[in-house]
């Protein structure tokens, strides 16, 4: 009994497939539908999307999240202060010599001397990362100080003006170490530190006396140097970055500079004069300073030859042209 029923239900799937595989012959065989205009489909493909369910070739491992660059610039700008000790020491001479008549009432003196300290800064820096918070940085830039200064003598029967711009340029070219800590979602701590090389370096200073609103004369020193071992310094800065995005921040920071640059070999100077007179000079710069006995004046003078003292009226020195100080930016970085 359970031999014949085994068989049947053999005898009954063979068929099965039969009908089936000769159903599927069928069907490849039909042509398209004349009234729709639809290819006929064979066997079980009209079940299946075969593009959306097709099976995708073997994978490697999971796609990794793009890395962020490992280079980054900072553009920045803003405001630059130097000492320019001697700079200015040298430059208000004769804005002192009228101090000392207006003491000893040869006129009224109105205006003065400004000392020259302030002025501006911009740069860029190519920072590479050598870990996410340490990087390695060249960067070039350009600073500019300058101040303007007059002053007037009267007195019932003359005047004298005077005015002064001495002006202070340079390109800054660095090689630092550039840090940046997160200290709260977005922010980062800020801090950079290497060697500069101030290229270019140039110094002018320009006078102008007039007499009487009429007659005049003009004087200008000129110096500038580029090498190397003669402009270098040191600079470091500390500030706050803000994130705008993975590739942008905005950031404000100070830095500080020290940048004491010896003198010239050489300068030239330059005078002409409302007579249509005109002469120049090219010497060693030298900053004189005359005592007596109603005060003391210090000026730029020129000397093709080192000078001699004769204390105490008459002492000479050489400059110094000390661009320490500090600035106060703000900028932005850009990572690649």
């Amino acid at each position: 009994m359970k031999s014949r029923v085994k068989r049947s239900l053999v005898a009954l799937f063979a068929a099965a497939a039969v009908w089936s595989l000769a159903g599927a012959s069928a069907l490849a065989a039909t042509p398209a539908d004349a009234e729709s205009g639809r290819a006929a489909t064979s066997g079980l493909s009209f079940r299946f999307d075969k593009d959306a369910f097709a099976v995708p070739a073997a994978q490697t491992g999971l796609a990794e999240p793009e890395r962020a660059s490992r280079f980054s610039v900072r553009l920045y700008g803003g405001l630059s202060r130097v000492a320019a000790g001697d700079v200015n020491d040298g430059s208000d001479g004769y804005f002192e010599l009228l101090e000392v008549y207006d003491a000893l009432g040869f006129g009224t003196a109105e205006g003065g001397y400004s000392p020259l300290h302030w002025g501006a800064n911009f740069g860029a820096d190519f920072v590479f990362q050598l870990t996410p918070c340490l990087g390695v940085g060249l960067g070039a830039g350009y600073m500019r100080a300058a101040e303007d200064s007059e002053m007037i003598l009267t007195n019932e029967t003359e005047s004298i003006a005077l005015d002064a711009k001495p002006v202070l340029t340079a390109v800054p070219i660095r090689l630092g170490l550039f840090l940046n800590v997160p200290v709260a979602p977005k922010i980062k701590f800020t801090a950079d530190a290497g060697a500069t090389y101030y290229a270019g370096f140039k110094f002018v200073a320009s006078q102008r006396i007039t007499f009487d609103g009429t007659d005049w004369m003009e004087m200008s020193v000129t110096g500038k140097r580029s090498g190397l071992a003669d402009n270098l310094g040191f600079q470091g800065g500390l500030g706050l970055e803000f994130e705008v995005s993975p590739t942008m921040g905005f950031f404000v920071e100070a830095v500080g500079r020290y940048a004491k640059l010896k003198n010239f070999d050489s300068v030239t100077t330059q005078e002409v004069d409302s007579d249509g007179g005109s002469d120049s000079d090219e010497g060693k710069l030298y900053i004189v300073t005359y005592t007596f006995v109603d005060g003391s004046y210090s000026l730029f003078t020129i000397e093709d030859t080192p000078p001699v003292d004769d204390p105490p009226g008459e002492v000479y020195r050489e400059p110094k042209f000390d661009l320490s100080g500090f600035s106060l930016q703000a900028g932005i970085r850009i990572r690649f």
